[in-house]
């Protein structure tokens, strides 16, 4: 094989690696902290007696957003399985763009 064709094959590897790359995101779902969905500027409440998501969701999602879209993503952002909290836990509340509450 010449060396041009070694190089177009590299290319061409290359390239097909960054299409199945993309992929992978796009069936896999992208964290919104990776794509731009919640702002930087994320809240950290500590859970006292008797706080739920659902309370939270009351309390931090944006005007439009169900509180069961925002109970769905703070889940993602804290990592939860469940949407059950304890006291004394320490979760990030999401802050979305253009929000306002």
């Amino acid at each position: 094989m010449t060396r041009r064709g070694r190089m177009l094959l590299t290319a061409i590897a290359f390239l097909l690696g960054l299409a199945v790359a993309a992929a992978a995101l796009l069936v896999c779902g992208i964290p919104a902290a990776l794509a731009g969905g919640a702002d930087d500027d994320a809240v950290t409440v500590t859970v006292q007696e008797g706080d739920t998501l659902w309370g939270y969701a009351e309390e931090y999602a944006p005007e439009g957003m169900s509180p069961h879209e925002f109970v769905v993503e703070a889940r993602t952002v804290n990592q939860l399985p469940t949407g059950r909290v304890s006291v004394g836990q320490e979760l990030e509340m999401p802050v979305f763009d253009g929000a306002s509450r």
